[in-house]
């Protein structure tokens, strides 16, 4: 049982070893769909954060940068986790809100906040949201990705935390698989964290030297069985959209874990 807790979790290029998952997940990466880490501007993330998300009002972009890389500091110190900053890293801030219901909070407030950041980032190409009719009503929080406890910190102050697309060619349900068998501070990313890890850095999807991978958001669940949300690259574009993913793995697909401070 020592050894098994002792084991590394990561490799490293920051992909989540799958372990003994047995939903649908790749056991290796070709790593032919990958994400470059952008460059870390604090001020500029928190003032794009609090433009258009509103988040940051009571935490400034100093302890932004203070309290984001603690927690870098912290997965660093573990052996079972270091590995994973050799990864890419986003951090992002969270505002205190309170989410009674998730589909209208992404498209009321995360989803335009992010449209209007990515337009004034990159004024050349376009954000579009493709879900014709909506979210309202049409999202729930998988019971087994911990997503709850996210949106449930959220609701009592305002969190920064760290987003890493590290469950790379795994299935939604490995994604869920993997995530209850590690640390308890790693949440499986949803829509908020997602987002406001786009806001944060909204060129993590343009790729000018390669293809960059699909982010679905791993911790929500649709009205429909086998049926995700995700972000995707449409040349230079961003785009959100759903479609079936039948509880298969492929090697464009990737999900997202999330760590919060203080967690």
């Amino acid at each position: 049982m020592a050894a098994a807790s002792n084991a590394l979790l990561f490799d490293d290029f920051g992909r989540c070893l799958p372990g003994a998952v047995q939903a649908p997940a790749h056991p290796r990466s070709r790593r032919y769909f990958t994400l470059q880490q952008p460059e870390i501007e604090y001020g500029a993330s928190h003032a794009r954060l609090q433009r258009h998300l509103g988040a940051g009002e009571t935490v400034d972009a100093a302890a932004f940068a203070e309290r984001a890389e603690a927690i870098l500091a912290r997965l660093k110190a573990d052996p079972r986790t270091a590995a994973l900053t050799r990864g890419v890293a986003v951090p992002f801030i969270l505002p205190r809100l309170a989410v009674e219901n998730m589909g209208r909070t992404l498209d009321e407030r995360f989803l335009p906040a992010l449209g209007r950041a990515f337009e004034e980032t990159y004024p050349d190409y376009r954000f579009t949201n493709h879900n014709v009719g909506g979210l309202d009503g049409r999202l729930r929080i998988q019971p087994d990705s911990r997503h709850a406890g996210l949106v449930e910190a959220m609701g009592h102050a305002e969190r920064v935390g760290i987003y890493f697309p590290a469950l790379s060619e795994y299935s939604i349900p490995a994604a869920l698989e993997r995530v209850a068998a590690l640390p308890r501070h790693f949440l499986l990313a949803g829509g908020v964290d997602t987002c406001a890890a786009l806001i944060s850095t909204p060129g993590l999807l343009l790729r000018t030297d390669t293809y960059p991978p699909l982010l679905w958001l791993g911790a929500l669940a649709g009205d429909q069985p086998g049926i995700g949300y995700h972000f995707e690259a449409y040349g230079y574009n961003l785009t959100f959209n759903r479609r079936a993913h039948l509880g298969q793995a492929a090697e464009y697909w990737t999900c997202g874990l999330s760590v919060l401070d203080g967690d």
